[in-house]
């Protein structure tokens, strides 16, 4: 019988150790990977419901006599399960806020939220979100934007008019909630903080949101824009608004730009795929100096994020301004893809499954608004971190 010499043997004695090592560790490894990104996966803490019962009230404001608004206001309320859930029309039913539930006033006052839908939409196309920020104790309010709502709209006078009037709607509505604020007669007396104002759109909404906020419009870098671009480019199309505009809007001389209706007070802005950068350009974009969040679709095809929502990241004057981006989602991923948007191309998003992605959004919009409106330190934690979810690209300037 061969004998094996004790200088291989405990080579070899060395080798199956260290291989068994290595066994151990890849497998350690292998199994806090999946526990690592279920880890992830639950820490949507922000896209939890909130604390508060949600209520919700028909609006009817009249302070233009040119333009009457309909829409929606979300508030934190009392419970009371005998009320009726919402029933927004549109065929979309919640299953969280109640009609003309009483408002709960024990947090009084509440930051103010305004909320501006996309073009072809309507007050109530992202549910999924504003009732998300009453339950966490912001109050909301949503308008139909006449002459860009869903069956009442016209692209060539929408995008004409619109840069003037939607951004003027979103100071109707503020003014419309100072009156009611002031009014010991009415539901809402007291119920809003006008010192903690933010404002967030979807794709025309986006662009109402950072003109409520101070962007400008700037003609020569449209038309410097749309010498290169496709004559199909949408963004194109407001290029005959200036004559109109330069009737109602006032002139900036040292930018060069068109002043937009806008608040001072307006603290945060959340842009949903918004529209049309190429129209404010980089000097009207830089007119924007609070902290902005921009949120879109890389698959976007109608707001493609190269034209718009890039360069209003990179472009406005915040200090404090974040990016998301949804790998492969399109447009309509920030809408509630209810019955009367159904034949709307891409509703339905081919990537994401909606749930989802609405947790994401949520969790980042309701973080965003917590930090820059309620000061809290954990949301802002949220802002400074790097992304780590799956299918996600985020950059910020949050410390």
């Amino acid at each position: 019988m061969r004998r094996t010499s004790p200088l291989r043997h405990k080579s070899t004695l060395c080798l199956e150790r260290r291989v068994l090592i290595l066994g151990f560790l890849l497998s350690a490894l292998l199994l806090w990977q999946p526990l690592r990104s279920a880890a992830q996966s639950d820490s949507l803490l922000y896209a939890q419901i909130g604390q508060y019962a949600v209520g919700v009230q028909r609006l009817r404001i009249e302070g233009d006599p040119s333009r009457v608004l309909t829409g929606f206001l979300w508030y934190p309320a009392q419970a009371d399960e005998r009320l009726a859930y919402a029933d927004y029309g549109y065929g979309k039913r919640s299953a969280l806020a109640r009609f003309e539930a009483p408002p709960e006033r024990s947090g009084a006052p509440y930051p103010l939220i305004i909320f501006s839908h996309g073009y072809g939409s309507h007050a109530a196309q992202s549910v999924f979100l504003t009732e998300q920020l009453a339950s966490h104790g912001f109050t909301v309010l949503a308008v139909n934007h006449n002459g860009s709502t869903r069956g009442d709209t016209d692209a060539q006078t929408s995008l004409t008019l619109g840069w003037y009037w939607r951004p003027r709607d979103v100071l109707s509505q503020i003014a419309w909630a100072e009156a009611v604020n002031a009014d010991p007669q009415s539901a809402f007396y007291g119920l809003f903080d006008f010192a903690r104002i933010g404002v967030s759109g979807h794709s025309y909404g986006g662009y109402t949101a950072l003109a409520a906020a101070g962007a400008q419009l700037d003609f020569k870098a449209l038309s410097a824009y749309c010498a290169q671009a496709s004559r199909l480019d949408l963004a194109c199309l407001a290029r005959d608004a200036e004559p109109f505009l330069s009737q109602v809007l006032v002139r900036d001389a040292k930018r060069g730009t068109w002043r937009v209706p806008h608040d001072e007070r307006v603290a945060a802005v959340l842009a949903l795929a918004p529209f049309n950068a190429p129209i404010m350009g980089a000097q009207g974009l830089a007119a924007v100096n609070v902290p902005t969040f921009v949120m879109v679709g890389t698959a976007d095809s109608v707001t493609p994020p190269e034209r718009d929502a890039y360069p209003i990241y990179e472009q406005v004057g915040a200090a404090h301004k974040a990016l998301l981006s949804l790998e492969g989602a399109e447009h309509m991923i920030f809408s509630d893809c209810i019955p009367l948007l159904a034949t709307l191309p891409h509703c339905n998003d081919a990537v994401w499954e909606a749930a989802r992605a609405q947790a994401i959004i949520k969790h980042f919009a309701m973080a965003f608004f917590s930090a820059t409106l309620k000061g809290d330190s954990t949301a802002r934690q949220v802002l400074n971190t790097p992304a780590v979810f799956e299918g996600l690209r985020y950059q910020s300037t949050f410390r």
